[in-house]
Formats: structure tokens, sequence, C-alpha cells
């Protein structure tokens, strides 16, 4: 595709001046040329017509045709002109003076400047041409009737070569003769022809120069223009700098000073609105929940971190997650009045309560803002806590009633003696079960608080046998096999509380794992810091579960875990005591594989 040229107000300016000038000149010319032409033909006409006049009055004074004669050849005629003198009936008395066409020079000038003007090249004559040849009967006649005329005539046959006539009558009253004069116009027409090359050539030049001063002129007076051009192109792109290099006091002084005015302001206006921008975008990225806008046609406009973490993972997107939450928020949308702006959506595991408020533009709705806010959390804190006041209250209820079933039995001796002692035993059990109960309720009480630990440089390998010794009795009984390895170096931490992490551990694990199968204890050696693992090979954990297995009061399997005594606890209370040394826990779990607890802690780093 052909690029359309760009005309700039310089080059429009310099070529209306230039064609003004082409105008002006050309016009000058043309007119003084003619004027030129039409004086000296006048001119010469009239010198003819004078020249003429006086030999007629010379001659008027003498009376006899032989003096008449004699006076003519004292006469002196103008260079380029013959005479002629005519009786009263046309015929030709004398002739004197240069020939019209006696040279070759002449003819050749006749044939190269006058070709056209006079109707040709001279033709169809014998001789050649004179005066006569150009004087019809008609301007005989004027003359006659004592008339002095002067005239440009053609030749009497009506082509050639054109003359300058003038005839004056002698005598009056009669007429006794005509004074014929003719000239050529040639001489006269190249002194025309040389004064237009003249006023060409001066054209020409005064063209040149006034193209070259229009010129400078017209980028001299665009040059501020095309300064204010860009600098305001640089403003529409975000660059306030003040135009420089314009000094004049004119009207185009005073717009270069009103656009650094406002090119002044839009700046201070944009760094206004880009310190307001950036101060609602710090609110609005700081606020923990998602603030998603969502225009009219369902396209994301805006979305926090907290919310693109709704749908990304690791920074990958995940499209159909996206796409649920964009659902949920147009069909929230399409029913959003002002008393109803608040839904629920679950999304997953996570439960999100979202509030919607339209995006007023000034030519209506163009969108809706929408908070969703992970209400996970506080509603599995409000489930567990629920569900931790009913199985305390169920766990206390059922030793409890227990307890004071067995007692008013053996209290009425409904139960005979010999079997009292058995009955005294399951009530013993109940209330060591009551006291585990409130036990574990007391430690995590005592490590919410943030009670002081009792760290000790702790021997690795008596550790690790001392945990060997303590289980394997119990893994004896209930059919498993018990595999601890052999600890090396030492461990700053509180001995009592460490054991405790073990305890519980182990008595997951073995409760987790089938009879026959193996449960591991092991250490693995790093330069800084040990890490402790407990391995089954239980029934595995759910995926969807690990998440949230170190939560109080979590349970995986709510029936088992109440057969079994157990309130949720352990696990808690393991994350407790192991961040309170300076480390961390984690879980890895494959369903029918087992599952692993890894524990790294600090190796001799100071606790307060």
């Amino acid at each position: 595709m052909k690029t359309r040229y760009k005309w700039t107000i310089s080059m429009k300016l310099w070529l209306a001046l230039t064609l003004l000038i082409l105008v002006v000149l050309g016009g000058l010319g043309v007119t003084i040329t003619w004027l030129f032409g039409d004086f000296y033909l006048q001119q010469k006409l009239d010198s003819l017509r004078t020249e003429a006049t006086e030999i007629s009055t010379q001659l008027a004074t003498v009376y006899s045709w032989s003096e008449r004669l004699s006076l003519l050849e004292t006469f002196k005629l103008t260079s380029g002109t013959q005479m002629v003198l005519l009786d009263s009936h046309g015929n030709i008395l004398v002739i004197s003076g240069s020939s019209l066409n006696t040279s070759q020079a002449l003819q050749g000038r006749i044939s190269g400047y006058l070709g056209g003007a006079g109707g040709g090249l001279i033709g169809g004559w014998s001789r050649n041409l004179q005066p006569s040849d150009f004087f019809t009967a008609e301007y005989l006649a004027q003359v006659l009737s004592g008339q002095t005329i002067s005239i440009k005539a053609l030749p009497i046959n009506g082509s050639g070569q054109t003359m300058l006539l003038a005839a004056a009558p002698v005598g009056a009253k009669p007429v006794q003769g005509v004074v014929l004069l003719g000239s050529s116009p040639i001489p006269l027409q190249e002194s025309i022809a040389t004064f237009r090359r003249l006023i060409l050539y001066a054209s020409l030049i005064a063209v040149f120069l006034a193209t070259a001063v229009s010129l400078f002129f017209a980028r001299q007076v665009t040059r501020p223009l095309a300064l204010m051009q860009r600098g305001a192109t640089r403003m529409a792109k975000g660059d306030f700098l003040p135009i420089q290099g314009i000094t004049s006091k004119d009207e185009i002084g005073e717009l270069a000073e009103v656009l650094n005015c406002m090119g002044e302001s839009l700046r201070n206006h944009m760094e206004w609105l880009s310190q307001e921008r950036n101060l609602l975008q710090g609110i609005v990225e700081s606020i923990s929940d998602a603030v998603v806008m969502l225009s009219f046609e369902g396209v994301i406009l805006y979305a926090n971190d907290s919310a693109k973490g709704l749908w990304q993972e690791n920074e990958v997107e995940l499209l159909e997650r996206k796409t649920q939450i964009v659902d949920f928020l147009q069909t929230m949308s399409q029913k959003l009045t002002q008393d109803e702006n608040y839904a629920t959506m679950t999304l997953g595991i996570q439960v999100l309560q979202v509030v919607m408020a339209p995006l007023a533009e000034t030519e209506g709705i163009g969108g809706h803002v929408a908070v969703l806010r992970d209400v996970t959390a506080s509603l599995r804190a409000e489930k567990a806590r629920r569900e931790f006041l009913a199985s305390v209250t169920h766990e206390l209820r059922t030793p409890l009633h227990l307890i004071q079933g067995y007692l008013e039995a053996i209290q009425d001796a409904v139960i005979p003696k010999h079997q009292q002692g058995e009955y005294i035993e399951l009530v013993l059990d109940e209330a060591k079960r009551l006291a585990r109960l409130v036990q574990n309720l007391q430690d995590i009480n005592w490590l919410e608080r943030g009670q002081n630990l009792q760290p000790v440089p702790i021997d690795m390998e008596c550790f690790m046998s001392d945990l060997d010794q303590r289980f394997q009795g119990r893994a004896h009984e209930l059919g498993l096999n018990l595999d601890v390895s052999k600890g090396s170096g030492e461990l700053l931490a509180d001995p009592d509380q460490l054991l405790q992490v073990f305890i519980n551990l182990l008595d997951n694990a073995m409760s987790h794992t089938p009879c026959g199968k193996t449960v591991r204890v092991f250490q693995v050696e790093e330069p800084n810091e040990v890490r402790l693992a407990v391995q089954d090979e239980g029934e595995g954990i759910p995926k969807e579960a690990l998440p949230y297995i170190f939560d109080r009061f979590f349970r995986v399997n709510k029936a088992r875990s109440r057969k079994d005594g157990g309130m949720g606890l352990g696990l808690a209370i393991v994350r407790q005591i192991v961040e309170a040394h300076g480390g961390h826990v984690r879980v890895e779990s494959d369903m029918g594989k087992g599952t692993t607890f890894w524990i790294v802690l600090p190796r001799m780093q100071s606790l307060d």
C-alpha cells in the first residue's frame, strides 16, 4: 500500500508564498512586455507620422515637381525607412531610402522572428517589397481627403510580412501628392524579444531568490509550531517536560507558555492520580480478603494477590477453579439487589463468603466489585469447638456414668464381693481415661501459654534406645514389628516434651498399623539439624486431610478415635512441642502404603 505523503504547515506556507510570487512576477512580466511592445510600436508609428508630415509640409512650399524632386534629395530619412512619393492618382513618382527586402539578412530576420505575426514568410513577389505594396486605394482616398494616417499594414495580396506606414498629403485643396513612409517592424520586434528575455531571466532569478527567502521565512515562522507539536506529542505520551526554544512575545510565544502551564498542571494532576492509585492499590493489595473487579460481560478487570491465590497454584492458573468463581460471580451479579448482596460459595474444601457491589460509571453499571473472604478456618474452628464440646461432654459423660453405675452397684451390694475387684479395675481404667483427657487439655493450655521449656543436651543414641525398650512390649502385644534405628550425636531439647512427641506419634502409628506390619523410627544425619522419622505401614491418610492433620480436634476417622479414646489432640500437641523447640513437623502419606511423620529440630540451638 502506497504511503500517503504528509504536507507539513512549513511546506504549505512555502508553496503558497512561492505560488504567490510566481503569479505576481509572471503577471507583471506579461503586462510589462505587452505594454512595452505596444508602446514602442505606437512610438514608431508616431515617429513615421511626424516625419511624413514634415516632409509633406516642406514639399508643399515648392510648387513645381522638379523643385520638389530636387528637394527630396536633400532629405535624410531615419535608418530603415523608405519613402515613396505618389501623385494624386497613386502613381509612383520617386522611391528613396532603404529597401525593405534588399538583403538576405533581412529575409532571415523576417523569416525567423515574424513568421507567425504577419501571415508567414513573404511570398508571391518577384521584387523587394516597397511601401506602395502595402498602400491600398482606401488608404489613398483617406490621404487625398486631407488626412494624415499611420498604420500597421499587410501586403496588398494579404500574405507576408507587415509594414509600418505613415502617409501625409502634399498640398491642400486639391492634394497634389502623397508622401508615403514605410519601415519594417522587425528591428522593433527584435528589441521587444530581447527585452522579454531579459524580463524572463530577471523573473527566474527573482523567483529563485524569493523561493529561497520564502522557504527560510516559512521554516522560521513554523519552527515554534513544530516545537509545540513535538511538545504536545510528548505530553500525550506522559512526558510533561516544558517546551524549550520559543522566545517570541507574540501569539505563538503566548501559546507556548499556555502549553507549558498545561503540561505542568497535567504533571501535577498525574502525580496526584498516581499517588492516589498507589495508595488505593496498596490498600487493596494489603487486604487479606480476595478482591475481584468483574465487567458486565464477565471479564475479570482486576484481582489482587489474594484473589489470584484462589485460582493459582505455584503461579500456574487453574482454569477450572477460575471458571467456577467467574460463573458464580456472574450468577450472583444477575440476582444482585440492594438488600441481597451477600452469598456463600464452596470451592473444593474452601468456603468463601462473597459480598458484591455494583461498579457505577457515567453511563450506568459497567461491572461489579466482589470481596471474597475465606471463612473455612473460622467455620472449621467453630465446628471444631462444637465437636470439642460434644466430644468432651461425651467422653466425660461415658466414664462418669460407668464410674457412677459401678460404684452404686457396689454400694447397693448388687455386685457379688468376689466380682467387686474386677469392677473396681474398670472404674480405675475409666478414671485414668479421664485423667489422660484432662492431662492433654492441660498440655495444650500449657504450650499455648508459651511456658518455658527446660532444654538439656540429649544423647540421641540413649534416647533412641530408650524408645525401643519403652515400646517393644506394646508392639509385641499388637503383633507388630518395631524397628528403632541407632541414634547419633546430641540434641538440645526438653527430654520430657521430646518423649511426649514420640509417645503420641508411636501410639498413633501402632494403632493404625495392621498385625504383622512394621513401625520404624529412624534418624537422618544433617550438619546443623536432627531429622527424625516415625514410619508405619498402615492404611494411610487421605490427601485432602493432610493440610489439617495437625489441627486441634481434627480426626480422620472419628468413629475409631472415639473407640480408642482419642480426642484429636495428640498431633496438635506434637506440632506445638516441635515448634516450641524451633523446629517443624511434616507428614507424607500414601493411601494403602502407610504414613511417615518427619520431625526436624536444630541440633544445638539454645532455647529461651
